[in-house]
């Protein structure tokens, strides 16, 4: 396909991407974002299902120049990448994708679920998560590193399984975790099943067992009796991401471009199903109570309270929680920085200080280097959700 000239800008594209989850429409969201806020692509009336059998036909007639869709299976990619034009996947569904994909990175998902559910003191830990899905594999990794030597449980769901019978596995699963249990769940939606079996079988949530979730669906976190805690995926980042890599294989008229991008900024998002701490370390609890009193303590503060040297509080940090006293510290200054983004208006170097950093140039690089964009623009994207 020949370079797009410049007055062909905006590019008519189409997204192809159901709106049946709350992480979807993020993403649809974020992809229109981009294109609003550049004007160089412009979005075709929505393909409807009964007249999708025949996509070549639909890009002719629409004069469509690239498409960002989700993709979940090789064949649904097949038919896609045999239409001629730029296509960006956005589901990180498939272990092998031959398109470009946009995502989130899912072994940093995993290893921010294993740290948490190891702070929640657990000491039996579980995975359940969906065959055969990349996303699910890949989560599964990061919670395996995460959990370092910890014995872990895993099971999980094909797709189309009876809802009854997973609800009976399960309960069989469950029993068999050492109390109190750590589960991370693939999805919101099976982290929701999880808890209703834990709570049948006379599990107290979260003193018995804790539960964490992803995907952070507003509608599921709060479906049940016991509030979800769950990992905020960056959809909306994901689809303007998605959007601007589409924006450049048209431009660069290349539509077989194998780049793809694995976005680390998921956050966590804490409600009762995981508000428990039975830390068996009474220096590390110490030690960990002082960090969220005081974002800006240092280890020799650190040291000093607990009574241990540096490299003695440092081993117990490690068998205790998996990382050490920086790394827990960095952690909990990032994660409220977050929050003093999303929810007040306060200035930057009001964020940066009360977060602990000692300037706003060390908040900013730190910042950037977790999140890929500065914290301004960090905030401006929440704002337009």
């Amino acid at each position: 396909m020949p370079s797009p000239k410049a007055k062909d800008v905006p590019y008519r594209v189409q997204v192809v991407i159901s709106p049946d989850q709350e992480y979807f429409r993020e993403i649809v969201l974020g992809v229109r974002h981009y294109g609003f806020e550049t004007g160089r692509l412009a979005f075709t009336d929505r393909w409807l299902p009964h007249e999708s059998r025949s996509l070549a036909r639909l890009v002719r007639r629409d004069g469509v120049r690239g498409i960002v869709a989700a993709l979940h299976t090789p064949a649904e990619e097949r038919r896609f990448a045999a239409l001629g034009v730029p296509v960006v996947n956005v589901s990180n569904s498939m272990r092998v994708p031959r398109l470009p994909v946009v995502t989130q990175d899912d072994v940093a998902v995993g290893r921010l679920a294993a740290a948490h559910l190891r702070e929640c003191g657990c000491r039996g830990f579980g995975y359940w998560g969906q065959t055969g899905r990349s996303y699910s594999e890949q989560r599964w990794v990061g919670f395996r590193e995460g959990l370092g030597q910890a014995k872990v449980a895993r099971a999980g769901s094909p797709t189309g399984e009876r809802p009854e019978r997973m609800f009976a596995r399960m309960r069989e699963w469950l029993a068999g975790l050492e109390r109190p249990a750590g589960v991370f769940a693939a999805m919101d939606s099976y982290a929701l099943v999880l808890l209703r079996a834990a709570r049948e079988a006379g599990w107290r949530v979260p003193e018995d067992v804790a539960v964490l979730g992803a995907g952070d669906d507003d509608f599921f976190v709060e479906m049940e009796n016991v509030p979800l805690s769950s990992i905020r995926l960056p959809s909306r980042e994901i689809g303007y991401n998605a959007a601007r890599l589409l924006d450049r294989m048209i431009t660069g008229g290349d539509a077989t471009t194998h780049e793809s991008i694995h976005l680390p900024t998921a956050t966590l998002r804490m409600r009762r199903s995981t508000e428990v701490s039975s830390l068996d370390d009474p220096a590390v609890a110490r030690a960990l109570r002082l960090i969220k009193e005081r974002p800006g303590v240092r280890v020799r503060e650190l040291t000093m309270e607990t009574g241990l040297s540096r490299t003695g509080l440092q081993a117990r940090f490690k068998r205790a929680l998996g990382r050490g006293m920086l790394e827990e510290i960095m952690r909990v200054r990032m994660a409220l920085a977050r929050e003093l983004l999303e929810k007040s208006d306060a200035k930057l170097e009001a964020v940066a200080e009360r977060s602990g950093f000692a300037s706003l140039q060390r908040f900013s690089a730190q910042f950037a280097k977790a999140e890929w964009i500065s914290p301004g623009r960090w905030r401006a994207r929440l704002r337009m959700r």
